[in-house]
């Protein structure tokens, strides 16, 4: 941990390395647990992924809804806990410019230094206490979103024997 006066510091390249070890691991280990389930000593194209990507961006049918949210807490709940923390970061990363529209300061015109400072306070308060500020809730919703976005990509309309490759290859294109 990199501190100076008992303040984490997050560098711009602690920050590049949390974000790549997410979308490399993290979302790749999501995105292979979504797109398939192991059957035996065989794995195949999941109903769940094949559902999500029937329906798209449209409004889904509840149980669908429910069925994803119920998928996405099971996997966030069974992470480690230095997993979900790279999560954090990377949803701190897709969201900043949503949360510095909601950030308010107490001064009605606060310096650079000290908005910065106290913004910066904020977002490290989020990761230090994901259940009081609503990330874990954001984590959900961004995880959610990414599924979405993932299943989408893909035509699994006809499942042969190339979907598995070509959903292998969306995903490499999705972690990179």
């Amino acid at each position: 941990m990199i501190t100076i006066d008992d303040q984490l510091l997050v560098t711009d390249l602690i920050n590049a390395i949390v974000i790549d070890y997410t979308q490399e691991i993290v979302l790749k280990k999501l995105l292979m647990a979504f797109s398939f389930e192991s059957r035996g000593k065989a794995q195949f194209v999941g109903d769940l992924i094949q559902n999500v990507s029937y329906y798209g961006m449209d409004t889904k049918p509840p149980e669908i809804e429910l069925e994803l949210s119920a998928y996405l807490w099971s996997f966030f709940t069974a992470l480690k806990k230095e997993e979900r923390t790279a999560l954090y970061f990377w949803v701190l990363n897709q969201k900043y410019l949503l949360y510095l529209d909601e950030f308010e300061c107490d001064n009605e015109t606060p310096s650079e230094n000290e908005f910065d400072r106290k913004f910066d306070r904020e977002l490290a308060f989020k990761i230090y206490e994901p259940n009081h500020n609503g990330l874990i809730q954001d984590t959900i919703h961004e995880l959610k979103n990414f599924l979405i976005n993932f299943a989408t990509e893909l035509d699994l309309s006809l499942i042969d024997e190339h979907t598995s490759e070509e959903i292998l290859e969306e995903i490499d294109n999705y972690c990179m």
